[in-house]
């Protein structure tokens, strides 16, 4: 059944993981002294030692899904009546179901429980507060934006939203406000860009903020919907499209950087996720949160004109091609 880790807490004593299903939010918490002297205390025990020494998450990821299997059929029936239309509200402010694992017949089983205060409600959201008020920038409620729905399957309740339906019906991408240092560079960027006159560069422009409704919560950011399958250039590493388009793509990024740099922009985050193919194969540039990753640009230089230009080069020079 589909379903997203929203947030998780490991300790032997007791972890918890909160989880989005069918735009229901369900808290799970178990307890290391309500499965001690179980078949389940030993097994929990290793499984929290291996997922605290992680270092990829890969072994956190498969705790997660330990303590969330026995709440599946839990989730169905509690979801049984869940809308098919729903808002960014909805998914952001959804009814919640606290629960606790105990052993019943051998069996590890999800019961309803109170609201612990474990739970951090707006784990994926900044206070408002927080923020400057970026006036230039309109606000957009979360109720007035809606998720775009699938009538064959229920993913689209269960994942952060990627794609928002605004008032006047078309659609625009969705950035969620996950890490405070990354919105406020994207925004002061966008906002640089803008200044710029940059407008006609093949970047999605900022088009608001996403905000609770009462303003108190910022949700994420919406930015122009760039004309594409979805696809990042990380889909077309050794293709037949990529020896075709290489040049191309590479001279048009090369003259978007340039462009950026000419008025004191740094892209910062340089690597192939970051440029997206729309539908007439052309590249275009995405995300200025800042941060990088080493393969592509080396932390010493990461955030500079340097550090861009060595981004670019890996990426057209070594990797789109590497295996050709």
């Amino acid at each position: 059944m589909s379903h997203t880790v929203i947030d998780s807490h490991i300790d032997l004593a007791s972890s918890w993981v909160t989880v989005m299903c069918r735009a229901t939010r369900f808290h799970i918490t178990v307890a290391y002294k309500d499965i001690q002297k179980s078949r389940f205390e030993t097994e929990y025990s290793e499984m929290v030692a291996t997922a605290i020494d992680d270092d990829d998450g890969e072994d956190h990821d498969v705790l997660c899904e330990w303590i969330v299997g026995p709440c599946l059929s839990y989730f169905r029936e509690s979801t049984q009546d869940a809308p098919r239309e729903i808002t960014f509200g909805d998914f952001y402010y959804p009814e919640t179901h606290h629960l606790k694992l105990l052993v019943s017949e051998s069996e590890l089983s999800p019961k309803a429980t109170r609201d612990r205060g474990t739970m951090n409600p707006f784990h994926i959201m900044i206070p408002s507060s927080d923020l400057p008020p970026f006036p230039e920038i309109p606000r957009l409620k979360a109720s007035d934006l809606r998720i775009i729905s699938d009538t064959k399957w229920d993913d689209y309740m269960s994942e952060i939203p990627q794609k928002a339906i605004i008032a006047d019906g078309s659609i625009k991408f969705f950035k969620p406000a996950d890490d405070k240092k990354q919105l406020l560079r994207e925004v002061d960027m966008h906002l640089r860009i803008r200044h710029a006159g940059l407008q006609d560069v093949r970047i999605a422009q900022l088009h608001g903020i996403v905000v609770s409704d009462d303003g108190r919560m910022t949700i994420g950011l919406l930015l122009d919907l760039i004309p594409s399958t979805g696809d990042s250039l990380y889909s077309y590493r050794n293709s037949a499209s990529a020896l075709e388009h290489h040049e191309r793509w590479k001279q048009q990024i090369t003259d978007i950087v340039k462009k950026l740099h000419a008025h004191g922009l740094v892209w910062g985050d340089v690597h192939p996720g970051n440029i997206v193919i729309d539908t007439s194969f052309d590249a275009w540039v995405v995300d200025f949160g800042g941060g990088s990753i080493v393969e592509f640009v080396p932390r010493k230089i990461a955030g500079t004109k340097e550090g861009d230009w060595h981004g670019v080069g890996k990426v057209f020079d070594e990797w789109i091609l590497e295996d050709r």
